[in-house]
């Protein structure tokens, strides 16, 4: 799965996601419209096109809310450690010490 990360890592993976997954939306819209208009081999293969596009947002769908449930996961070990999400190489430089 996912290791951890920080806040700021953690909103780029969930806007990632979502971009992902709006991107796959409009491509299986645009595939949609496009087997209204024609027909024959150029219907065929914008069809399985279109099958292969949603097979891939429904697994766009499914990381999406796995990241979601991951980030909330570590927002909420977060705050009962009571520090902000950080990486596991942050934390590598000793108390009081500079990097």
């Amino acid at each position: 799965m996912l290791g951890r990360m920080d806040a700021e890592a953690g909103s780029r993976a969930l806007h990632g996601s979502n971009d992902l997954v709006e991107l796959l939306r409009l491509a299986q819209g645009a595939l949609e419209r496009i087997e209204l208009e024609v027909h024959g081999s150029s219907f065929e293969q914008a069809r399985a096109v279109g099958r292969e596009i949603q097979r891939l947002r429904r697994q766009a769908e499914k990381l999406h809310a796995d990241i979601e449930q991951f980030v909330g996961r570590e927002e909420s070990a977060t705050v009962w450690r009571g520090h902000p999400l950080r990486r596991s190489a942050d934390r590598t430089t000793p108390p009081g010490g500079h990097r």
